[in-house]
This record gives structure tokens, sequence and C-alpha cells, in this order.
């Protein structure tokens, strides 16, 4: 790749300049699927019996869904914002009327690797319960459950870090389908996935401090942090400069280079 962490970031400010409010509401937008859902998942399957955790999952599974297909939309706007193209919050939508079933098929890869990486941490808090007779006991189960999530967690990191590309490549390839943007996200990311993993933990101390603001700071950090995101993708695509592995045969169309493209300060 041509360019690192801080062109990425700095490019991202440039783009939201004069933007912010339609990233912030393009954010809330595509986020807020979730948390309706969530909220009618223990309204329509209230109680702690293991029928309708299941069915509480299932219904979850389905909506997070359904926000990839908004969250695709997002990075369509984003991507449209990042080249200086037109772009509004009926960019949202865009993958609705483009194919949605695409975003579904990738979205349940990625989901059912989720699943199956957080079966031992679920099953863990459901079949078992922890023990009250002593402090010990009620620590111990608690330290089991810790230990599971951060596998899972990190394992999840490990396993979906090559396929973080694969939403741009739905949004930027009408033609491309689910199981196709996945693959070559992966052929992507080759060589560059640690330059993406010291960009997301570039982000860290700002997600602590927002911490301070009662996470209001947040609604600027996320599109912040999917614009730097939009441009690091840009610059796997040859945007930035021409790579000669992104020739015709490559995974990503090269584009027209945007106006006034020297980013050399601090981001």
């Amino acid at each position: 790749m041509s360019k690192d962490r801080k062109y990425w970031k700095l490019y991202a400010k440039r783009t939201l300049s004069g933007n912010w409010g339609l990233a912030i509401a393009g954010m809330i937008v595509s986020t807020a699927v979730n948390l309706i859902g969530n909220y009618m998942a223990s309204f329509l399957f209230p109680g702690v019996t293991v029928s309708a955790m299941l069915l509480s999952q299932v219904f979850l599974f389905i909506v997070s869904l359904i926000a990839m297909i908004f969250t695709s939309g997002y990075i369509y706007m984003l991507l449209n914002m990042s080249r200086g193209r037109e772009y509004g919050l009926g960019d949202l939508l865009h993958m609705f009327r483009n194919q949605p079933d695409r975003v579904l098929v990738a979205g349940f890869v990625l989901s059912l690797i989720d699943n199956i990486l957080l079966l031992p941490l679920t099953y863990w808090t459901v079949m078992t319960s922890p023990a009250a007779e002593t402090m010990e006991a009620y620590l111990s189960w608690v330290q089991t459950a810790g230990i599971l999530m951060v596998l899972g967690m990190a394992l999840a990191v490990v396993i979906k870090l090559p396929l973080s590309l694969t939403f741009f490549l739905l949004a930027d390839h009408p033609e491309m389908g689910g199981v196709e943007a996945l693959k070559t996200s992966v052929r992507l990311m080759k060589g560059k996935k640690w330059k993406y993993f010291v960009l997301q933990l570039s982000f860290v101390p700002l997600l602590i401090l927002s911490a301070f603001t009662l996470y209001i700071a947040m609604l600027w950090l996320i599109p912040y942090m999917n614009a730097a995101d939009t441009a690091f993708y840009m610059d796997a695509c040859g945007e930035f400069g021409h790579h000669p592995e992104d020739d015709a045969e490559g995974p990503c169309r090269i584009t027209e280079r945007p106006a006034g493209d020297d980013y050399n300060a601090e981001a």
C-alpha cells in the first residue's frame, strides 16, 4: 500500500469537513436498526426459558442481517462522499435496490462465524448458573465466562480481519456476489492486515476518552473511524496511486484520483 494510517485518518477528516451532520445522521439510522431489534426481541420473547432465548437469538440474527444492508448503504454514502460524488441519506437504501441478497449472503457468513465462536460462552451462560453457595464459586463462574468471551473476541478478530473489506466491495461493485466479495476481501487484504489492525488500534485512546463524555463523543468518533476505513479501502484499491497488482485483473476499479490529494500532515 502507498499510504499509512496518518494519511487515511487525515483523508477522513478532510472528507467529513462540512459533512459531519449528514455522516452522523447516517450512522444513527444505520445503527438504530440493531437497537430497535434488541428492544423488540426483549418485548416479543420475554422470560429466561431456553425456548425464549433461542427465539430471541434467531430474531436478533435476522435483524442483524437487515442492519448489514443499511450498513452497506452507509458505506456507499461514505464512498461517494470521499470521492466527491453526489451523496445523501437516500444512499442508505442503495443496497436494498441493488440485489440485497448479496449482502445477506456475506452477512450470513460473518454472523455465522460470530455465533460459532461465541457458542462456548453462550452455552456457559445459558446452560449453567453461577453457584451461589460461596463467593469463590461465583467468582470462578464469572472468570470462566470472561475467559470464554475474550477468547471468542480474539478469534473473531483473527478470523474476520481478512474479511474487513467485504461490504466496501459489495457497495462498490453491484455485480459482485456475497461469496465473491468475501474471497476478494481476503485476497485484497494480503499484506495489509497488520496496517489495518494498527489503524483500528489507533482509535482506542479516543474510545476510552469518549467515556468521559458519557459516550456522546461516539457520535463523531464512529463516523471518523468509518471514514478512515473508507480511505483504507480506497488506498487498497489503488485510488491514491497506481498499484501494479491492481491492473485490469485486480479486485477493485481504480477511479480518478481526488483533487487536492496531498495529505502529509499529522492525522
